[in-house]
């Protein structure tokens, strides 16, 4: 289904349709969602490279600055509800300074205005928060007109929880619900259909011709094993080795509550002078390393486990 949008008052009446708990935790959906992009969005401008679907709690430990806290919905445009300069708001958006505690209100046209934040960022939160109304009216409309979903594609052995408080609510699952359903399914598909290799029988070994003593080899040996020391030095260590000096702060992140393995490796490159190589894609090159580190701690277990991250939960003291 492509980009659709409802006018306002549709909108607002397919919501009436919709059962009290429906529509609760569709405005809690809106507030995370909300909350999730200007987090990312705000870490981006940072030089921090965050998945998109990280909880914006994890992201926001790595802010020092504005973070956000929610919106109200008035119903139409109220003199209750107004924007910093003064100018009354239907939807009235709240954020707060973590340093300072200081708490403002806006209209969305007003974010740049307000924050002094860049105007890049702010065009990128506009884009974030309509691409959520996007998938508010994709819903309502799904709803509206009946849809049902394809009960094959939920034959799996445990279902996202974002798909299954929908279908325990009774709501349409959305586009990106589903394309992530697919993945999941067509992944699935691929390990039980990949063969298995068969070893290959091992050759004899063959006996060693002697070569004529070379009086001088001593020499060429010594200077072998010279040049191989000073390879060794130059080259970095195995990615899944973690360097001792970022371990006790990886430990001492996750007793602080972070549980993002991406959070953790940002975090260790910025303040602890961990490698900032990364691939393509954005992902640390001290993610492997990070996640097989923190695997091994007693009392450690994974929580969820995707391409672009993983997050974990501690059962007691993490310590080796």
């Amino acid at each position: 289904m492509g980009k659709l949008i409802l006018a306002v008052e549709d909108r607002d009446r397919l919501v009436q349709t919709l059962s009290e708990q429906q529509q609760q935790y569709i405005s809690e959906s809106l507030i995370r969602g909300r909350r999730t992009v200007f987090a990312n969005e705000m870490a981006k401008q940072k030089g921090f490279h965050i998945p998109e679907d990280t909880d914006a709690a994890q992201i926001e430990l790595l802010l020092n600055d504005w973070i956000y806290t929610g919106y109200v919905d008035a119903g139409m445009v109220s003199p209750d509800l107004r924007c910093e300069c003064g100018r009354p708001l239907r939807y009235q958006h709240r954020v707060e300074h973590k340093e300072t505690g200081e708490v403002k209100h806006f209209g969305i046209e007003h974010l740049k205005e307000h924050l002094a934040i860049d105007s890049s960022v702010v065009s990128a939160i506009k884009k974030g928060f309509e691409a959520i109304d996007y998938e508010l009216d994709e819903l309502l409309i799904k709803r509206n007109s009946g849809w049902t979903q394809d009960p094959e594609l939920l034959q799996m052995e445990r279902l996202p929880d974002d798909v299954a408080d929908h279908l325990r609510l009774g709501l349409p699952l959305l586009e990106r619900q589903i394309n992530r359903l697919r993945q999941i399914r067509a992944a699935a598909q691929s390990v039980r259909s990949t063969p298995k290799v068969e070893p290959r029988p091992i050759a004899a070994p063959v006996k060693a011709v002697e070569a004529p003593m070379d009086l001088f080899a001593w020499q060429d040996a010594v200077e072998e094993h010279q040049n191989q020391q000073k390879q060794q030095k130059q080259q970095e260590p195995p990615l899944w080795e973690l360097p001792y000096a970022l371990q006790e702060p990886t430990q001492r992140y996750l007793r602080g509550g972070m549980k993002s393995a991406r959070i953790i490796c940002e975090l260790l490159i910025s303040e602890h002078g961990g490698s900032d190589l990364r691939f393509l894609t954005g992902k640390p090159r001290l993610y492997l390393s990070v996640c097989s580190y923190i695997e091994s701690l007693d009392g450690v277990r994974p929580e969820t486990v995707g391409p672009e991250d993983r997050t974990y939960a501690i059962q007691q003291p993490a310590s080796k």
